[in-house]
């Protein structure tokens, strides 16, 4: 089974070619691979948890998609769900980025007719729709403190009763917590007790104000 854990089996000795969500920035192919298998565990959990069905014909927002990796693990678990992710696809924190990859691994998948990439940049990303739930992994950590600006964009692209998960490295915890906290209320940070983890957190986020928890 391939990362995202398709929905597509391939004919019997046929090999069905797998996707490729490239490697992470001072990482390698193998260890890449095993950060987004503990990424997929945690959001799944996340996913979970949230007040939605999985049938449900949800608007997800995947903001700084890269290769398309959460996108597909959105569609795999909301069935009905319509994506769309945005990314520059010019950073250098994934190799290999670009807009005709991420298409190519949504097709490979089988969710082409549901995620739709688009070029875009967080500061000036203008949509004509609201989102139902926006995702992020390993993203807002790179822009340094402009994260802090780029956290304020999405509340506008919410509405009520929409939730935001963002899994990211988390240098200045506190301090991120008290600027999010000012633009959403945080239900639920999920941790992981694997090696290389220590500064990663998945925090479950709505835009209305609700008792904070930890894992």
């Amino acid at each position: 089974m391939d990362e995202s854990g398709s929905l597509t089996h391939p004919r019997r000795g046929y090999k069905r070619k797998e996707p490729d969500f490239g490697t992470y920035h001072h990482s390698t192919t193998a260890a890449s691979k095993k950060t987004r298998a503990v990424v997929k565990a945690m959001f799944t959990s996340a996913f979970a948890s949230l007040p939605f069905e999985r049938d449900d014909e949800l608007r997800i927002l995947d903001v700084g998609c890269g290769l398309g990796f959460l996108s597909c693990v959105s569609a795999k678990f909301y069935r009905n769900a319509q994506i769309t992710g945005i990314d520059t696809f010019k950073h250098s924190s994934l190799k290999g980025s670009s807009l005709e990859s991420a298409n190519e691994n949504a097709r490979i998948l089988g969710f082409s007719d549901r995620i739709d990439f688009k070029r875009g940049n967080v500061f000036r990303f203008t949509p004509a729709e609201k989102f139902d739930l926006i995702v992020s992994n390993l993203v807002f950590h790179n822009f340094g403190k402009m994260r802090f600006k780029a956290y304020s964009h999405l509340s506008p692209w919410t509405q009520a009763g929409s939730f935001v998960l963002m899994g990211d490295l988390f240098f200045s915890r506190k301090t991120d917590i008290v600027e999010l906290a000012k633009v959403f209320g945080i239900v639920r940070e999920i941790r992981s007790s694997k090696s290389g983890f220590e500064h990663y957190a998945l925090l479950v986020m709505s835009n209305y104000s609700e008792q904070a928890c930890t894992d």
